[in-house]
């Protein structure tokens, strides 16, 4: 500890680190940490890096309401593995660690406060789903475990209120929902809000949350069901989010746009109503603007306020096409078909984007149920209704009503907490539906995204990339990347190949080997292995073999603009050396990545 004087008192001050979650597993993942939704991890890379909101809401709030001295490091950011999360913390010396862990990065995050707490003398806070979920296994290492919704249960743990009188606190009961409005910017001074980045925004935007909680309790919702143990929505007041959306662009004049990842923006009508004025009243509507928001909530008259005010993309909820499935997940009002192409149709017309998020392997399912979900992402992508979507191996996280009944029934497969991701492989599976299964109609869901959307984008697809190419020369030898879905890859070398009447090499990942194989116009395909792509997937036969065929140009399809989000393929294509390397947008934009204008003869 460390002592700071004043005229008046001489006080004994703290150094608290707030810690976002280990960044490198073990097992050499690299993590994706959403904890109030579900974490996974990756191999070798990933542009994905989730804001920390509530650990960077207790970061601002420590600051605004203690003297002591509070500090955020962010593991995940930093790509940090134990050992160098360890000598950071170490440096820091602190008195106090605060945490927030999933149960994909509990093993990691618990060896890590362990060891930080053997090696300082630090005390321990530990919160988040896990920590909640089972709250007595924690307290083994943490000296304080919190229950659900945290930032006020931290201030009055580090002001050194008396332990029973601590709401929040285990075994004390939960402490009320909090005045979200009380709460003041969160952290930005430690860590920069706009190097958080979801590869899904297709601008350069910054992540930000307008109100907390959701009206639903959906048996998988770890947010509803584990962080606020009850349905609730909190609005913020607008002007707040106005102000927090100026304090932004002032500080980053680099943002494109916002990104309001909270669990559900649009359940008041006369919210967003208002919401959407200030920001045209504002003049902010020159920003890019996509939020998570419900379906059920929308109309075309809230659709229409929003795309006004620079919204250009709405992500929703649609989970499941089957209504068995819907009852015992308990969607209930959350599932309206009927209303969801409503909605869909809608948001088409006004040039409004769609995001939507499925569900495979949930409670209720089975093979000929969860078909039907696989058969809905088709028709829609097919239809134009659908631009992006993201599917998730349903995996009971603890804490879920969910959870309880797969252990219940025992369709769990493993407590082996590292594999509850829902990226990877299942965690459950059923009497007359396996595991392998399951992760099988999650592959048949994406493939059926893959070939919806290429049928649809295949003539909007043609008259952008050729007049994106005009212009730029002539090439005899072409590499593709994949470094997007299928379908944006299938497109660009059909066009390609068209234009310039050549044959296309391929540089994949091994699980789209056979696909790009057998597609026609690819003469060779080239294997970097497992995971995303990244220099050091490039051994040095791979490398030397692809300089060898001297590529005049590489194509990268990419499904953001955001250059630095694929600066990790963009510095294999630099290493390769082509004359010139160009990213494809899903809109069939051909976008410049050379670092050197390359002047070539244009095509007769």
């Amino acid at each position: 500890m460390w002592l700071r004087h004043s005229a008046q008192i001489c006080a004994l001050l703290m150094k608290i680190l707030i810690l976002n979650s280990v960044g490198v597993d073990e097992k050499g993942f690299i993590m994706v940490h959403s904890p109030s939704r579900w974490s996974l991890g990756v191999k070798n890379f990933t542009n994905c890096v989730y804001y920390p909101w509530e650990l960077a809401y207790t970061s601002a709030l420590l600051k605004n309401k203690t003297d002591h001295e509070v500090k955020m490091l962010d593991g995940v950011q930093n790509r940090w593995n134990h050992d160098t999360y360890l000598e950071k913390i170490h440096e820091e010396n602190p008195d106090f660690i605060v945490m927030d862990s999933s149960t994909r990065t509990i093993e990691s995050d618990l060896k890590l406060a362990g060891e930080a707490k053997k090696r300082c003398g630090t005390k321990i806070i530990l919160a988040g789903q896990h920590a909640t979920a089972f709250p007595g296994a924690i307290q083994k290492v943490a000296d304080y475990v919190c229950l659900g919704e945290y930032e006020y249960t931290v201030l009055d743990i580090i002001n050194e209120k008396e332990r029973k009188n601590i709401p929040g606190i285990y075994p004390n009961k939960r402490r009320e929902l909090l005045n979200i409005n009380t709460l003041p910017f969160p952290e930005d001074e430690d860590i920069r809000r706009i190097d958080y980045h979801e590869p899904n925004c297709e601008y350069k935007e910054i992540q930000m949350y307008a109100s907390r909680g959701c009206p639903r309790k959906c048996s998988y919702c770890a947010a509803v069901g584990v962080y606020y143990d009850k349905p609730n929505w909190r609005p913020r007041d607008v002007k707040s989010v106005i102000q927090e959306i100026k304090y932004l662009k002032n500080k980053y004049p680099e943002m494109d746009g916002i990104f309001f990842d909270e669990e559900v923006h649009n359940i008041s009508k006369s919210f967003i109503k208002n919401l959407t004025d200030t920001i045209r009243e504002e003049k902010l509507d020159t920003l890019h603007y996509n939020a998570m928001c419900e379906y059920a909530s929308l109309d075309e008259e809230m659709l229409i306020n929003m795309k006004k005010a620079g919204y250009y993309k709405i992500r929703i909820g649609i989970e499941t096409a089957s209504p068995v499935i819907a009852e015992k997940m308990d969607l209930n009002g959350k599932f309206r078909p009927d209303k969801l192409n409503e909605v869909l149709l809608i948001a088409r017309n006004l040039g409004l984007k769609v995001y939507g998020t499925f569900l495979v392997g949930a409670i209720g399912s089975s093979n000929d149920e969860d078909k039907k979900t696989v058969d809905m992402i088709y028709d829609l992508t097919e239809k134009g209704l659908l631009n992006d979507l993201q599917i998730s191996i349903s995996t009971p996280q603890p804490g879920t009503a969910f959870y309880d009944i797969a252990e219940k029934k025992s369709f769990l497969l493993t407590k082996e907490w590292w594999k509850y991701d829902g990226a990877n492989s299942p965690v459950i599976e059923y009497p007359d539906y396996s595991a392998g299964k399951i992760k099988s109609n999650c592959n048949e869901a994406l493939s059926a995204y893959d070939k919806g959307r290429e049928k649809f984008k295949k003539g909007l697809f043609k008259e952008t990339i050729y007049k994106g190419l005009d212009g730029k020369g002539r090439f005899e030898t072409i590499l593709i990347i994949r470094s997007a879905r299928l379908w944006q890859v299938n497109l660009a070398i059909d066009f390609l190949k068209d234009f310039y009447d050549v044959k296309i090499d391929a540089l994949s990942q091994d699980n789209m080997i056979q696909e790009l194989k057998a597609k026609k116009g690819v003469a060779a395909v080239y294997n970097y292995g497992e995971g995303f792509l990244s220099k050091e997937m490039l051994n040095n036969g791979l490398l030397e073999k692809l300089k060898e065929n001297k590529y005049g140009l590489i194509v990268l399809p990419m499904n953001n603009r955001n250059k630095k989000s694929y600066q990790n393929v963009i510095e294999v294509a630099e290493l390769i050396g082509p004359r010139e390397i160009i990213g494809i947008s899903g809109d069939g934009n051909v976008l410049s990545l050379s670092h050197k204008d390359t002047r070539t003869q244009k095509k007769t």
